[in-house]
């Protein structure tokens, strides 16, 4: 049976969970200039970057598939967006 993949939409600085976790897939636009982004490993802003990319202005929605090899977080996942012109939707299981 597959697993019950739970989404999260984040376009700031958040937590997503504070459990171990594996993330499946993320969409990604941005809008404006455009923008970076990280999964980090933790619960706060201090965990390893497991996932990092660069979404282009005005571009998306950029689908990036994870599926066949999940990324395993180990305390959890937090997303870290600098700018403001980015909005990810992340699909994990907890």
């Amino acid at each position: 049976m597959a697993p019950k993949v739970r989404t999260s939409v984040q376009n700031a600085d958040a937590s997503i969970t504070s459990t171990e976790s594996r993330v499946y897939w993320i969409i990604a636009s941005a809008a404006g200039t455009g923008g970076a982004f990280q999964l980090n490993d933790s619960t706060d802003d201090s965990g390893t970057d497991l996932v990092s990319a660069i979404v282009g202005a005005n571009t998306g929605p950029h689908f990036m598939d994870f599926s066949n090899a999940p990324i395993q977080f180990n305390t959890g996942i937090r997303a870290d967006i600098p700018g403001t012109n980015v909005t990810i939707t992340v699909g994990y299981t907890a």
